[in-house]
């Protein structure tokens, strides 16, 4: 009987011993460690989110912050412009698609033969500011004296009440970009108003916003245009005076609002259908007080 209690005894302590290792090594995140955020199964999860320049500083922002608390899912950031973003995820190589402007039919129409269903997420909005080099004496400038410039009917300053500037030199997006689709939209065409009308050959056609204010704020003769997240002392922004006449409006984030700033947009995320997982657990965050809190923060406005 000794011999058998020994036995036992010696079986207990191994089946335990093994029950202790088994269990560590299928050990489960704590509630609210970064590896239970959403379940298990998001764990490793890759969003590639790319397109639009003008959310790009934003979407840095939304990346790095969403990955201090969930380094379990991994994000890769890229812009390239809103209509780089939208190819990407008609061809399957993006989660999400970064967007300064809707998508288009025609867009629309790719990505349904490619078994693509484009789902618009409103993320920010923005105002697309007019800006000039420091030394320009304007502070305002009417909206059809903006289109007759952007489309080269206005060639010289004298004729936009700049004395001594000579010809005026067009500083652009490329036509990649959404600010460029979004300024031709809004003020090119006189807000669809024209749509004849198109930008003047001679305006220099930039890859980024950043690109535009770093090109106007060397040059004294510039024009150009940038999302107000891009805003610096570097260059001189003009108010802008409605279509339809008034008084001069400031592209601030409470006109933006309150759709007073002549030159406002929505900023979009497209993903291919209802978003699942970690992906919908990001897009929640962007729309949640934290993501918002960002784009005040980078001179954008949140959503209200």
């Amino acid at each position: 009987m000794a011999g058998r209690r020994l036995i036992v005894v010696c079986l207990s302590a191994s089946l335990t011993a093994w029950l202790i290792v088994g269990l560590a090594g299928c050990s489960r995140p704590k509630a609210g460690a970064p590896g239970a955020v959403g379940g298990a199964s998001k764990a490793g999860a890759t969003i590639r989110q790319t397109g639009s320049t003008t959310l790009l500083p934003l979407a840095e922002k939304w990346r790095q912050a969403f990955d201090a608390q969930h380094p379990e899912v991994n994000i890769a950031v890229s812009g390239g412009g809103s209509g780089t973003g939208i190819k990407a995820l008609i061809a399957g190589t993006a989660e999400i698609a970064d967007s300064s402007r809707e998508i288009k039919p025609e867009e629309t129409q790719q990505a349904q033969a490619a078994g693509v269903k484009p789902l618009e997420h409103l993320v920010a909005y923005d105002g697309i500011a007019v800006i000039v080099h420091p030394s320009n004496p304007l502070k305002e400038i009417s909206f059809q004296t903006l289109s007759d410039i952007f489309t080269g009917k206005i060639r010289k300053w004298d004729a936009a009440g700049a004395k001594g500037l000579g010809e005026m030199q067009l500083v652009s997006r490329d036509s990649a970009s959404g600010t460029y689709e979004a300024f031709k939209d809004m003020v090119v065409t006189l807000d669809g108003k024209d749509k004849s009308r198109d930008y003047a050959a001679s305006s220099l056609k930039q890859s980024s916003n950043q690109a535009v204010l770093n090109l106007v704020a060397q040059t004294k003769s510039a024009i150009g245009y940038v999302g107000l997240g891009y805003l610096n002392s570097s260059v001189k922004v003009l108010a802008v005076v409605p279509l339809q006449g008034g008084a001069a409006v400031q592209p601030t984030a409470e006109k933006v609002l309150n759709h007073t700033y002549p030159i406002s947009r929505k900023l979009y995320c497209y993903t291919n259908g209802e978003p699942s997982g970690a992906l919908k657990d990001y897009l929640d965050w962007i729309k949640g007080p934290e993501g918002q809190d960002l784009v005040k923060k980078l001179g954008f406005v949140p959503l209200p």
